[in-house]
């Protein structure tokens, strides 16, 4: 199963906020389920839109799968509050996540750049908290 590393508080958002775009400078083909990675740091000049509270950064998890989404679409426009339009004209991909779900215990692990492979064992881990999702679809 691939897994995405992205800074909190946007892996809060999207578990807890609707966030239902991750933003990325770069796109690929895939689309499917996808591990969501919180970064062993945050991203501390993080700004939610209007309404919606950034959470104290001490209280979230960090070095942890936190969660699972499914790529459906990997888009340059949107009308999501949460896609980012950059002001310099360089192109953003937006990738449209649905079926959002988080899980009770996060996992610890690694992260890296971009779409990476997680490991067996968190892959096992995943399934048994997760054991209605079909995550090797």
């Amino acid at each position: 199963m691939k897994a995405l590393a992205i800074k909190q508080p946007w892996v809060h958002a999207i578990l807890r906020e609707g966030k239902d775009i991750e933003n990325r400078s770069w796109q690929r083909a895939f689309r499917g389920w996808v591990a969501l990675h919180a970064s062993a740091k945050p991203r501390r000049d993080g700004h939610f839109r209007r309404g919606v509270r950034v959470p104290d950064l001490d209280t979230l998890d960090y070095s942890a799968i936190c969660g699972v989404a499914r790529v459906v679409e990997i888009v340059t426009k949107s009308r999501s509050k949460w896609f980012w339009h950059p002001d310099d004209g360089s192109t953003n991909y937006g990738w449209v996540l649905a079926n959002v779900t988080a899980l009770k215990t996060p996992i610890p692990c690694k992260g890296a750049l971009g779409l990476w492979e997680v490991s067996p064992k968190v892959f096992r881990e995943l399934t048994r908290q997760l054991p209605r999702l079909k995550l090797d679809t």
